[in-house]
């Protein structure tokens, strides 16, 4: 404790004591009147015990407990399948239509990409939800000029909770 509060404390017991003291000489006992003790207006009262200070500790410095990081949502895989993957020689592209077979959302992504070797090429269209699919339409990969062969076709779906991907092979040239 401070030492002022220690002070007020003492005081303010004495002062409780005093009181207590002197009511309990207006009380008569037995029917007869009783005198006791009173303080006169110029004497002070002494304490009757002596105030010890008592230990106290000191606070230690806390660290707050470690907040939990929100994590990203776990993806889930869905069904991606091809419809249509074809090779069209007018503009040297490849037009691809796909859909997500166990999932409708409308705002996934479908990307389209076909490999040969080192080139890679992609379009992008956002998925159109159905009533029971997720359709993945309009996706035209430009091919670079000269084109031929075997080219790897790759459809892929993604929202922020979902992903899935199909495959297949489209003869350019």
């Amino acid at each position: 404790m401070v030492p002022s509060t220690l002070l007020r404390v003492c005081v303010s017991s004495l002062v409780v004591l005093a009181a207590a003291v002197g009511v309990t000489g207006c009380v008569a006992g037995s029917g007869g009147a009783t005198t006791s003790p009173s303080a006169t207006a110029g004497s002070t009262p002494s304490p009757s015990a002596t105030p010890t200070k008592t230990p106290t500790s000191t606070p230690k410095p806390t660290t707050p407990a470690p907040t939990a990081t929100p994590s990203a949502p776990a993806v889930a895989t869905v069904s991606v399948q091809i419809l249509n993957a074809a090779y069209d020689p007018s503009s040297s592209s490849i037009a691809v239509a796909g859909m997500v077979t166990d999932l409708v959302s409308d705002s996934g992504v479908c990307t389209a990409t076909a490999t040969q070797a080192d080139k890679t090429v992609t379009a992008q269209a956002p998925g159109m939800a159905d009533a029971a699919v997720t359709y993945c339409s309009n996706l035209s990969i430009a091919l670079p000029a000269g084109s031929s062969g075997s080219w790897n076709v790759t459809l892929d779906f993604a929202d922020a909770t979902h992903s899935g991907t199909a495959t297949t092979t489209v003869q350019a040239g």
